[in-house]
């Protein structure tokens, strides 16, 4: 029997709904007086699902509850600790999205179209951030949802099927309860506390906090971080504690770009990095962690942010002198995402993922070269275990030459392997997939994107057979923590199966690797941006 696997993360894009409870920033605070930045400020996710927490400030606290008010000023105190007094978590419901407008009429006029169908549906006035002339503004739309809504995605995806002959639709998730309970703050010097519903936040100087980074791949681990400004201390939908680190914009870039990339990459790597963090930000805000008290997370998902440690001078200067410039295709800022090493080619973004097909995410030869392969090279078995156990000369091949000793960790992603037991593995697949396969006999390609990644397999058990896609499930079920791409091929030895790839990452839009080999050869950011992005504009909007 054939089983179809997909593994579907729940896309937190939706649902700033009248009438139902989301995570709204809490009112506003007066800035301090020596705030020099001029920069719109972003709301990072640092830490969730805790119960609690300690943290060190190096300075004195301003501490404020939910409502913006202010509970203590300059207040003393090194040693800190959250936790949370009666906390309540919240189900999520589902309801299925129709269309979002900017108008109420023509809001009032779908629906009237709805019921003249026999469809009843509502309209939900939403609330969302959007970047806008040098900020983050508040803008309303108008989402017109099919009635009913639904307590399990699963009941939603049923009604969805059964009107997909009339009408396309989008399941959405929201709550319409807040989570209850109090945030206590407590002073370690002195045992005294503060105390609010829902949320507490502090600002001061710096602040250090131990988290868990990288969690599920390879370089998991929990670090000791520093971060800037101001905490937010939140009850999450969970009943749990989330918190958030609140910095103006330009400044969480470099947290960003120090993170993301080595700050002794080449300068013009590092600028290049910063724009495209910059865009991929500033395009990405309103669409990821709708459900979070955050604008994004500080991880793989969104951007590696790791504070104010990560910055540097030359990290700095990057971002300082890119100040403002993003990539845009069409008057719309571009998605720009990137990733550690392409192996030498590239893929195309909808390959990777769900979504649009987009212009400035071809897949490409990493190379100088302006010839790359036939079309549908890299999607045939045979030239891509050809492509695995060759050594092309490609930007991001550092094992071809001597490189900086920054860039020598990147010569173990270009071409890797790995090897497992016939039984290892096969418990990998029962772990990761929920299925039982029994004994693992064979792992199949079944699709291949333009890269030679694999997007479809299928794996052949004594118990039964399993369909995987998309290129992150298959490297998540064929690892512990995730295979470094999904270009590879599989080899039996014995007992053994060997997996043989090229790259790290997605493979989808910059190649940090090769920009840092790009700027190495005397290519300047923009050279380095428009061989990745192309047809794209490099534009300063601030």
């Amino acid at each position: 029997m054939k089983i179809k696997l997909s593994f579907s993360f729940l896309i937190l894009i939706a649902i700033i709904i009248g009438g139902c409870a989301v995570y709204y920033p809490p009112p506003p605070i007066p800035p301090p007086p020596d705030v020099t930045e001029v920069s719109p400020n972003v709301r990072i996710g640092i830490a969730e699902k805790l119960e609690s927490l300690t943290f060190m400030s190096n300075d004195d606290l301003d501490i404020w509850d939910q409502n913006g008010r202010l509970m203590a000023s300059n207040y003393s105190g090194r040693h800190w600790r959250v936790r949370l007094a009666d906390a309540t978590s919240i189900n999520l419901k589902y309801r299925l999205l129709y269309r979002e407008v900017s108008n109420r009429s023509e809001a009032e006029n779908l629906v009237a179209n709805l019921e003249n169908y026999g469809y009843s549906a509502v309209i939900k006035q939403v609330k969302k951030r959007k970047f806008q002339s040098g900020q983050f503004e508040t803008t309303f739309l108008y989402n017109i949802f099919f009635e009913p809504f639904f307590d399990s995605e699963y009941e939603a995806r049923q009604y969805q099927q059964s009107i997909s002959d009339r009408f396309f639709t989008t399941i959405l998730p929201f709550f319409d309860s807040r989570p209850g309970g109090k945030v206590i703050l407590i002073n370690e010097d002195t045992g005294e506390y503060f105390q609010s519903p829902g949320l507490i936040r502090v600002r001061g100087n710096l602040f250090t906090v131990r988290v868990m980074v990288g969690q599920g791949f390879h370089f998991e681990r929990e670090v000791e971080r520093t971060y800037r400004k101001q905490l937010e201390f939140w009850i999450d939908r969970f009943g749990m504690l989330t918190v958030v680190n609140e910095i103006p914009f330009e400044v969480y870039l470099k947290g960003v770009v120090g993170s993301e990339m080595s700050s002794e990459f080449p300068l013009e790597a590092l600028k290049a990095q910063a724009v495209a963090a910059r865009s991929y930000t500033l395009a990405r805000i309103d669409k990821q962690h709708r459900l979070s008290p955050f604008d994004l997370c500080d991880e793989v998902h969104c951007h590696v942010y790791g504070g104010r440690d990560k910055e540097t001078a030359r990290v700095n200067e990057a971002v300082d002198r890119t100040r403002g410039q993003v990539l845009m295709y069409n008057d719309i800022i571009c998605e720009t995402f990137y990733a550690g090493v392409c192996g030498g080619h590239s893929e195309n973004n909808e390959n990777a993922w769900d979504g649009e097909s987009q212009v400035y995410l071809r897949g490409k030869l990493d190379s100088r070269l302006s010839d790359s392969f036939p079309e549908g090279y890299l999607e045939s078995d045979s030239h891509v275990r050809q492509w695995i156990e060759s050594s092309p000369d490609v930007y991001c091949n550092t094992t071809r030459t001597q490189v900086p000793e920054s860039l020598n960790y990147t010569r173990k992603y270009f071409r890797w392997s790995v090897r497992y037991s016939k039984e290892e593995l096969s418990n990998i697949i029962a772990d990761r997939t929920g299925e039982y396969i029994g004994s693992l006999i064979e792992i199949i390609p079944l699709e291949r994107g333009v890269s030679g990644r694999l997007k479809k397999i299928e794996i052949r058990g004594t118990r039964r057979t399993i369909i995987i896609e998309k290129e992150l499930e298959i490297r998540r079920v064929l690892s512990r923590n995730y295979l470094y791409s999904s270009c590879f091929v599989v080899d039996r030895d014995r007992n053994d199966f060997i997996i043989n790839g090229a790259g790290w990452g997605h493979g989808v839009g910059m190649c940090q690797t090769g920009a840092a080999m790009m700027a190495l050869e005397g290519f300047n950011y923009r050279d380095i941006l428009y061989h990745y992005y192309t047809n794209s504009k490099l534009v300063k909007i601030y």
